[in-house]
């Protein structure tokens, strides 16, 4: 029988990250979604993307709470229903997601940091994770911003993120 590891704390925390990532994923899969609907092929293939990012995230979480003794159950995840109008709303409601998840992360090491110094070690990769996607995501809301509605520089960025 394996030792359990981990402080409620620390499960209550790491549970909720569990939840979050899962949601995220789905997020960017509805976002996607709505993109290809609006004929953002590129933009629809990069947050298809970020949702498979956000599932490692989740697999991650998983096996740190199996590998300390208990079990990562699968929360339920609530229905994602972004109002997506176009690139712009698309990469708005990523942003607010990953600002989010950045606050909730440095919330949950901060608690943890004390108490459970092996958790928190563990939950650093995250803050740096989501430190790299705000800063990705806010880079390009700068360069649409400076787009300023022109159609066919949309269609390029789009296509850029395809790529």
């Amino acid at each position: 029988m394996l030792k359990y590891l981990l402080s409620s704390v620390a499960e209550r925390h790491l549970l909720e990250a569990v939840h979050e990532e899962l949601y995220a994923s789905n997020l960017y899969k509805h976002i996607s979604n709505q993109c290809q609907r609006l004929g953002l092929f590129g933009a629809a293939k990069f947050f298809k993307n970020e949702s498979k990012e956000e599932l490692k995230h989740y697999q991650l979480l998983a096996d740190y709470i199996n590998d300390r003794g208990g079990v990562a159950e699968i929360p339920e995840i609530m229905r994602a229903n972004a109002d997506v109008r176009g690139l712009e709303d698309a990469l708005k409601a990523s942003y607010e997601a990953e600002c989010n998840l950045e606050r909730k992360y440095a919330e949950w090491y901060s608690t943890l940091h004390p108490v459970d110094p092996v958790t928190a070690q563990f939950l650093l990769q995250f803050l740096e994770l989501q430190r790299r996607s705000v800063g990705e995501i806010g880079d390009l809301l700068s360069r649409l911003k400076l787009i300023e509605g022109d159609r066919a520089a949309i269609l390029l960025m789009d296509k850029e993120l395809g790529e």
